[in-house]
């Protein structure tokens, strides 16, 4: 079956344990899912997203943009919390709404990072500012700070 979220072409397989979620450079398995919640949630947290980064945005970043980041972000939380609530028994009745504190974790900021990065490699930091809130120079110091984190472990 295939869904669009703002002419992003979405298919989802129904198979033996729930679906897989497929679109261009995007795969997940849904274990547990239907295909009526499975729209209904990305529908629902797409808008939520795309609410508030359309405000922050403020005309600085095309819609095609802001979708696609959107999405990005809206797939992976919903793959990470449904994975939770079909792994593990005390998450098992957790709603899969996106939620208000989730606009300032470190995977979605990463995620919007990632993509302007690749995007944009020369003006990134600028361009996701623009989603994050963020001044360019308090998005570098978070890469920094987090790429140092990391390479710590090396």
């Amino acid at each position: 079956m295939f869904f669009s979220i703002e002419s992003i072409k979405i298919e989802l397989i129904e198979n033996q344990f729930g679906l897989h979620l497929k679109m261009q450079d995007h795969q997940c398995p849904l274990p547990g899912q239907t295909i009526d919640e499975t729209v209904n949630i990305i529908s629902k947290n797409f808008e939520i997203l795309k609410s508030q980064y359309s405000k922050t945005a403020k005309g600085k970043l095309k819609e095609e943009e802001i979708n696609e980041v959107c999405l990005k972000i809206v797939l992976h939380f919903f793959g990470m919390y449904n994975s939770w609530k079909y792994s593990n028994e005390k998450e098992k009745d957790r709603d899969l709404t996106f939620l208000e504190k989730d606009f300032k974790h470190p995977q979605t900021i990463d995620i919007v990072l990632w993509y302007f990065k690749l995007k944009y490699p020369s003006d990134y930091a600028s361009k996701s500012s623009f989603l994050l809130d963020l001044s360019p120079a308090d998005l570098l110091v978070y890469e920094k700070n987090r790429d140092d984190f990391y390479n710590f472990f090396r």
